[in-house]
């Protein structure tokens, strides 16, 4: 059976539904759930921009789904895009809930799934893992039994892409590498590596917009964020953020802001520890033993890609996580048809250990 959800109190069962889910594994990290529930109130009660649906089995919570309409870049048309997606080993249940999915989209004229993605926060929390499952996720990446992907494709949905997750922890052996390649960047070009500034903030989230819009024009796959969504982004991250490790290149001639970095630690090895609950002292406490850093966004206009900007401006984000302890470090995670990125973080000792499916399905109209 499958319910809408309408209520708070629908909506608390979908957004609790993981702790039943995943309470035998030791890998999964729960969200903060107060912050989930404001944000996912506004999403599907308050605005409806998204659909959330639960689906029963044995009178018991078996699945969930949310999903919205968007407009896709690679597609050049509205698309449904899906998220929150978790359930049991059962393709009985997953069917029902994607039936319900593709009777609602073919009613609005949608010919397209894809998920999980979340198109208001392109940068995390997409795609299902296929590989990796060894470890716990780190900050803002998702995480789902090793079943998901099967029970996908065996009602038609097929690889519309993968996103790999690198590491590059802050090795003798990485920071040697960092070195070689800022100082073969700093040969020819004159640009300065600038920490996030709150007192000048609007400045700074302007640069940011525009280095954004620079760099993701070549990438099929996404459109770059609005500037609405870089504040969106900054507001919900502002709790985590360390300034030192969030860097602006800018020529130092112009001031032309050329490349940004964003690098946040991984909460997730605190909220681990909580268990989803904002216990504030806790936390405190526990943010000083964080081991891992996530790196979230990299990006570099096209005139300063393959000059060796982003192992120049990583050099100076090693030396940042070494003075507050922080020696694990992921990159990612990165589009398969973006290998810029990717390729330079091998080169300085990346290897990927996690992929993430984005899965698509066509429907018949």
């Amino acid at each position: 059976m499958i319910k809408k959800v309408n209520s708070k109190k629908d909506l608390y069962k979908f957004i609790y539904y993981i702790k039943d889910l995943y309470k035998s594994d030791d890998l999964y990290v729960y969200p903060i759930f107060n912050s989930l529930k404001k944000e996912l109130k506004k999403e599907v009660l308050q605005d409806n921009t998204y659909t959330a649906i639960l689906a029963y089995k044995d009178n018991k919570i078996a699945g969930r789904i949310m999903y919205t309409i968007d407009d896709s870049k690679k597609q050049g048309k509205k698309v449904c895009y899906y998220s929150f997606f978790d359930c049991i080993n059962s393709l009985d249940v997953v069917q029902e809930l994607f039936e319900y999915v593709e009777e609602d989209m073919k009613g609005k004229g949608i010919d397209y799934l894809e998920g999980t993605f979340a198109p208001y926060d392109p940068d995390t929390r997409r795609g299902v893992l296929v590989s990796g499952f060894d470890t716990s996720p780190v900050i803002f990446t998702s995480y789902n039994y090793d079943y998901y992907g099967s029970l996908l494709e065996e009602i038609g949905f097929t690889k519309a892409i993968d996103t790999v997750l690198l590491n590059a922890d802050v090795t003798a052996k990485s920071k040697k590498r960092l070195g070689t390649i800022s100082r073969y960047f700093e040969r020819s070009n004159d640009v300065r590596v600038d920490a996030l500034n709150f007192k000048d903030l609007d400045r700074d989230m302007d640069d940011v917009f525009t280095i954004l819009q620079l760099a993701t024009n070549e990438i099929v796959y996404q459109d770059a964020p609005t500037m609405d969504m870089v504040e969106n982004a900054a507001r919900q991250m502002k709790f985590f953020i360390n300034p030192n490790l969030i860097r602006i290149a800018r020529e130092n001639k112009t001031n032309k802001p050329v490349g940004f970095c964003l690098v946040l630690p991984d909460y997730n090895q605190v909220f681990k520890k909580t268990k989803g609950r904002l216990r504030l002292l806790k936390i405190l406490i526990e943010k000083k033993r964080i081991t891992k850093a996530r790196g979230m966004m990299q990006y570099i206009v096209p005139q300063y890609q393959n000059t060796g900007l982003i192992g120049h401006m990583f050099k100076v984000i090693f030396e940042e996580l070494e003075k507050i302890g922080i020696y694990e470090f992921e990159a990612g995670t990165m589009m398969e048809d973006n290998p810029k990125p990717i390729n330079a973080f091998k080169k300085f000792g990346g290897e990927i250990i996690k992929v993430y499916r984005i899965y698509g399905k066509d429907l018949k109209l």
